[in-house]
């Protein structure tokens, strides 16, 4: 049993699946005006779309938003905490770090990344109009870079195989 004034994620397990409505009751209303700012801005690009899954007991229930099977972000919803998570490529690295429009928080929170296997992620609070101005504008030169995000994958593993069979040729 949780001990008093201890806030605890009422969407932890996987089943029942929450609505997106059951989710930002567990944010606060300003909270929820910036999450409707930032759907806005998401689903107005191209091809982004939203679905709801499951990332364990401890992160529960969250957003993520796709183009096509690539994801883009993920929205964390927990009570009274409303995070996002991106990944960040090496071209999306080098865009943050230019001259962009990004807050100076954010350059310096790229420069103290994780990295999880092979990839690094980001994990920004969208506690300020500010953070969620800057997920979108990632998340944007996610979806314009090379006009196409979620192709990148088949054509970098045809060069893997073709570089393989060559080589076996030889």
């Amino acid at each position: 049993m949780p001990r008093a004034g201890r806030s605890t994620n009422p969407f932890a397990k996987l089943a029942p699946k929450p609505k997106i409505v059951d989710l930002l009751k567990l944010i606060t209303p300003s909270q929820k005006a910036t999450f409707r700012n930032v759907s806005r801005s998401l689903k107005r690009m191209p091809g982004v779309h939203a679905t709801l899954n499951y990332y364990g007991k401890e992160w529960g229930w969250a957003l993520r938003y796709q183009r096509g099977d690539a994801t883009l972000c993920t929205l964390h919803f927990l009570p009274s905490k409303f995070d996002a998570t991106i990944t960040v490529t090496t071209k999306l690295e080098d865009w943050a770090r230019g001259p962009n429009h990004l807050s100076p928080a954010t350059k310096r929170s790229l420069h103290s990344l994780r990295q999880r296997l092979h990839t690094k992620m980001i994990r920004m609070p969208l506690g300020s109009p500010l953070k969620a101005k800057d997920l979108v504008n990632m998340v944007r030169f996610k979806v314009q870079c090379r006009n196409g995000f979620a192709r990148r994958r088949p054509a970098h593993a045809e060069r893997i195989a073709g570089a393989r069979s060559s080589g076996s040729s030889s």
